[in-house]
């Protein structure tokens, strides 16, 4: 007799981004922690929508959204760097301070148009694999970190979300 194996979607719930809205300039936000150990998830495909202030932003200018994730699901307690954002709701980080660029996994990179937008834009993104950042694992806490990486740009809060929706496998 053959397996066969169902895969389930969770209900699509909110990840906060308060911070992402009206992030100047090549600044860093978090959002707040996906937590994943009760769920148990497989997967956790992340996306939504970024919106630009438009008339702010140059043609080429890019939005960056990464994943960093923890593995331990106590409450240890961090003395710095990225760690001390896992437990808070979403946070302003201070690049080289709170973490290194370059330690982040990148999932998406947003381009703006090539002539230059003259209103607001929302710029659908998603929806990607957080397990596929790690190997195919997922992490037991993840939180996402967006970087405006335009030059004079800023973030606008119009249409600013961002949604997980968990994936589990059912064996028959």
């Amino acid at each position: 007799m053959a397996t066969v194996v169902t895969i389930t979607y969770a209900a699509d719930e909110a990840i906060t981004v308060t911070t992402w809205h009206s992030l100047a300039a090549d600044d860093w936000a978090t959002s707040s922690m996906f937590d994943n150990t009760s769920n148990n998830y497989v997967d956790v495909l992340v996306g939504g929508g970024m919106s630009i202030a438009g008339t702010s932003w140059a043609a080429g200018d890019t939005w960056e959204v990464y994943v960093s994730a923890r593995y331990d699901t106590d409450t240890v307690s961090y003395t710095g760097g990225i760690g001390t954002t896992f437990d808070a709701s979403d946070s302003i980080l201070t690049e080289d301070t709170e973490f290194i660029p370059t330690n982040l996994r990148l999932l998406d990179v947003g381009n703006v148009e090539a002539t230059a937008p003259t209103t607001d834009q929302v710029y659908n993104w998603g929806p990607l694999s957080v397990a596929a950042a790690f190997g195919g694992i997922l992490p037991q806490k993840f939180i996402l970190v967006l970087h405006n990486n335009s030059a004079a740009g800023a973030m606008d809060s119009d249409e600013m979300v961002c949604n997980a929706v968990g994936i589990t496998y059912t064996s028959t």
